[in-house]
């Protein structure tokens, strides 16, 4: 796991501090004096608009001194972390620009108040991980520390789905199994505030790229669409990966895609 992969090497880069010490304390991310209001990885959820620039404030703490903080800032679609993972994720479709950052700190002290920068695409939506890693000078390292950032996006069309074969997505438990020869019904709506001018409803292959289906839904410039469209997977589908694709465009030319991966079999 990447994660594992980068403490693993920020406890490499320290060994040296190590040799001949008995510190086996960890360091932690301790009470900030942050009087800023700026946001803290060890909210449940950081909230930031596309477009924007956004700073997280934390404070780091060790009993013998600090080594090195790393912030890693990924798209959360696709993969779980082994901690963190015990409360329900609500359900947001990704779209836009997949992006992501990394950044290593060098820190001294005993307690240290250190920020990650980052610059919000114009051009995405959804749920990001932010994880957090801190290292000692003595080489030992933290349990990493996520917190979610949730992207809004006021300048991209929007779908969200209400049920996919009558189930709220936000109770799914893994990826979805479509079969060949099934029809799934997709509810939900496509919204933009300058009007939705083209939508479409596409499942692909993903081993080609083949479009094996698509409808599109009836817009003629409406802010806000309500749709229920029936998905027919072809009776000779091929078994393996697909992605149920959503594509719209407004009223002044802006387009976004977005959807959800799943298995045929």
């Amino acid at each position: 796991m990447k994660i594992i992969n980068i403490i693993a090497a920020s406890a490499a880069s320290l060994v040296l501090f190590s040799c001949g010490t008995t510190d086996t304390e960890l360091p932690t991310i301790c009470d900030s004096d942050n009087l800023t209001g700026l946001p803290s990885v060890l909210n449940d959820e950081i909230e930031v608009e596309a477009g924007t620039t956004v700073t997280v404030h934390d404070a780091f703490c060790d009993n013998e001194g600090l080594g090195e903080v790393r912030w890693d800032l990924h798209s959360a679609e696709g993969h779980e972390h082994e901690e963190g993972e015990e409360e329900e994720e609500e359900f947001v479709l990704a779209s836009g620009t997949d992006w992501e950052l990394l950044e290593t700190q060098a820190v001294e002290g005993m307690k240290s108040e250190e920020q990650f920068t980052f610059d919000v695409p114009l051009t995405s939506r959804g749920i990001w991980d932010l994880v957090v890693s801190v290292v000692d000078v003595e080489g030992n390292a933290a349990a990493d520390v996520i917190t979610t950032v949730h992207v809004e996006n006021d300048h991209l069309p929007e779908f969200s789905l209400t049920s996919v074969a009558g189930v709220d997505p936000s109770t799914w438990e893994g990826e979805q199994i479509w079969a060949p020869g099934s029809t799934v019904n997709l509810t939900g709506s496509v919204s933009d505030s300058d009007g939705v001018a083209e939508a479409e409803v596409l499942l692909i292959r993903e081993s080609d790229e083949a479009v094996v289906w698509s409808a599109e839904i009836n817009a003629a410039g409406e802010t806000t669409i309500d749709f229920s469209v029936d998905v027919f997977v072809p009776a000779d589908a091929a078994e393996g990966e697909y992605h149920l694709e959503m594509e719209a465009a407004d009223a002044t030319g802006v387009e976004m895609h977005t959807g959800f991966h799943l298995e045929v079999e």
